[in-house]
């Protein structure tokens, strides 16, 4: 096999948020869809529910879908209906793919990663999330409870957390969610749902890195992984403790703190140069990069087309809160330019 790198899917590669699409798809409510990314968060970062990581949001999400009677054929319907990607990813991805093989794990569901990656030619080493919809028998009753849910779901107040604390008002809506998901649900069909679905996100994609790194005796001088989000904080986290590279493009403040290389760019040829270049030269050269930004003193064909459209940073270098905020503001940004509302979300 040739050289294994890492990368997430949404974000990086693809600009789409897929859960956020099938909200408005097939159950018409942005709102909803907000609340349960904001209860998303408050499960994972404010009371870490056992078992619960962050991007389970697919998993609160998926019961919905089910009741709204959404097929398999529907869900990859909808994927290359609304698919948008980085610019110049089918480009970059194809540059890569002669050269390297890319392990893709995402959260998103399965249907959605298999459609749009197939769209930039990639066909193995696929990992998201399973979700087989047809599986569950659910009644008329139930899926008329669970769509009167969607309205009511969006009329709960905003779940914002400030210095892991939320307000008086959120905590009505906290109170709200935990015994619909937590107690009523359980007693349904859509308990069933819930249980078996099981987003790939934080550990479970760590999980799946390290099975690779085993199997094909990946040493850590030859580990990279390039993520965006705080599903992917993890494998980030784990690639930078080994001494790979953990590349963060156009990543939240989630995926930056777990990072040691921030690539903010509106190209996927930034992450190729990256990759090609770690593969070719090594640690010490994608860090000269970054310092140089970019200006290395021997350009080749793939810095030549990044030149004056991205940044790169070496998280070493970053001494001071006021330059961290710089590039937090910076890398949130383009994540907004690139992505649009995506860009917000997770």
């Amino acid at each position: 096999m040739k050289d294994i790198f890492f990368t997430d899917w949404e974000g990086p590669w693809i600009t789409t948020d897929f859960a956020y699409e099938a909200a408005l798809a097939f159950l018409n409510n942005y709102e909803f869809f907000r609340r349960l990314s904001q209860y998303d968060d408050y499960l994972a970062y404010v009371v870490k529910k056992e078992d619960y990581e962050a991007g389970d949001t697919l998993r609160l999400l998926a019961p919905f879908l089910v009741a709204a009677e959404v097929t398999t054929e529907e869900l990859y319907q909808l994927s290359e209906k609304i698919a948008t990607f980085v610019p110049d990813a089918f480009e970059a991805m194809q540059w890569l793919l002669k050269r390297y093989t890319p392990v893709v794990i995402s959260t998103s569901y399965s249907a959605y990663l298999e459609r749009t990656a197939g769209m930039l030619g990639i066909s193995e080493h696929l990992h998201g999330t399973t979700f087989d919809p047809e599986k569950y028998s659910m009644d008329r009753g139930e899926r008329k409870w669970l769509l009167d849910q969607v309205d009511i779901i969006a009329s709960l107040p905003q779940i914002e957390i400030e210095n892991s604390m939320i307000s008086d008002d959120a905590r009505e809506a906290v109170e709200y969610l935990d015994r619909l998901f937590w107690e009523e649900m359980p007693k349904r069909c859509s308990g069933a749902v819930l249980n078996d679905v099981r987003a790939i996100g934080g550990k479970r994609k760590l999980e799946i890195v390290k099975k690779y790194a085993f199997k094909h005796r990946i040493s850590a001088d030859k580990l990279i992984v390039i993520g965006d989000s705080i599903s992917d904080y993890a494998m980030l986290q784990w690639v930078k403790d080994m001494g790979g590279i953990a590349a963060s493009f156009n990543g939240n403040e989630y995926a930056l703190e777990h990072s040691n290389l921030f690539i903010i760019s509106e190209t996927a040829w930034a992450e190729a140069t990256v990759v090609d270049l770690f593969f070719k030269q090594g640690r010490d050269a994608v860090v000269e990069l970054a310092r140089l930004q970019g200006k290395l003193d021997e350009p080749d064909e793939l810095t030549e087309k990044v030149a004056g459209r991205a940044e790169f940073y070496w998280y070493e270098d970053i001494y001071e809160d006021i330059h961290w905020q710089d590039i937090c503001i910076k890398s949130e940004e383009m994540r907004r330019k690139v992505r649009g509302e995506a860009g917000t979300l997770g």
